[in-house]
């Protein structure tokens, strides 16, 4: 990687400290996630058939909503590698 600039390196440690951090929130949120979760379960087991069907119903929305959030995520991971590589492909392409 000695051959990329200054400016791409530095670019690349930036946007990797920012992933890292965001990680790190995450993680803290992964234990509130589990008790959510486990709370959950135990109000959905107390209902009867009909608030349990709904509930499931809610919990297959929400999930698709995150799956779409996590995708759109992903595909701006993309866009920023994109981003980055491109500068330095052209650069190369001049020299």
């Amino acid at each position: 990687m000695s051959n990329w600039p200054d400016w791409f390196l530095e670019a690349l440690r930036h946007r990797f400290y920012q992933l890292e951090l965001a990680n790190e929130q995450q993680a803290s949120c992964s234990s509130e996630d589990k008790n959510l979760f486990t709370q959950m379960n135990q109000f959905k087991t107390n209902q009867n058939e009909d608030a349990q069907h709904l509930l499931s119903e809610w919990e297959e929305a929400i999930g698709y909503q995150l799956s779409q959030d996590k995708q759109s995520i992903y595909m701006e991971g993309v866009k920023d590698g994109i981003r980055l590589i491109l500068p330095v492909i052209h650069s190369t392409n001049i020299r």
